[in-house]
């Protein structure tokens, strides 16, 4: 197992790259490193450029498929402090979790409405899957915060886990 509780963060962020991403929580964290872990994009040139693009300049931005990340952290690296991991979804995140990846920390901070899913909390829809493997991560002592940007109002899971 990799214990991995020094990483910058953790986010799970349907939209990976984006304006709140690069303008407040690079800002608010001095990342120096975003990893997006997602199989469909590690596979994909096209739309790593574009991650590339939309990050700050000097930013370095890479794209694993979940097995090369399990991988990836069961070794050392210098940068864990000041890298950002970015997840599409919570199944992604268990899945880094059972593979070795044993995070203290998850920030849900986009994902959006679709069929099936519910609004919890701002800009945070989650469908009945997802609160389940989002509750077997906070039973394994994974503390989940609903939190779009610094500075904002966040939620705390365990505290809607009991109505969910």
């Amino acid at each position: 197992m990799s214990g991995i509780e020094e990483l910058g963060l953790v986010r799970i962020d349907d939209r990976l790259i984006h304006g709140q991403v690069v303008t407040v929580w690079c800002r608010h964290q001095h990342f120096t490193r975003i990893l997006v872990v997602d199989d469909d994009v590690a596979a994909d040139s096209f739309m790593q450029e574009v991650l590339r693009l939309a990050a700050p300049p000097g930013l370095i931005v890479e794209a694993m498929t979940l097995q090369d990340a399990i991988q990836e952290f069961a070794q050392e690296r210098p940068d864990r402090a000041t890298t950002m991991v970015l997840l599409k979804s919570p199944r992604v995140a268990q899945a880094l979790y059972d593979g070795g990846v044993t995070y203290k920390a998850l920030n849900i901070g986009g994902m959006g409405s679709a069929p099936g899913r519910k609004n919890v909390f701002k800009n945070i829809a989650i469908s009945n899957e997802e609160i389940v493997i989002l509750k077997r991560l906070l039973q394994a002592g994974v503390k989940i915060t609903l939190l779009t940007v610094p500075g904002e109002k966040s939620k705390d899971f365990a505290d809607l886990a009991g109505k969910l």
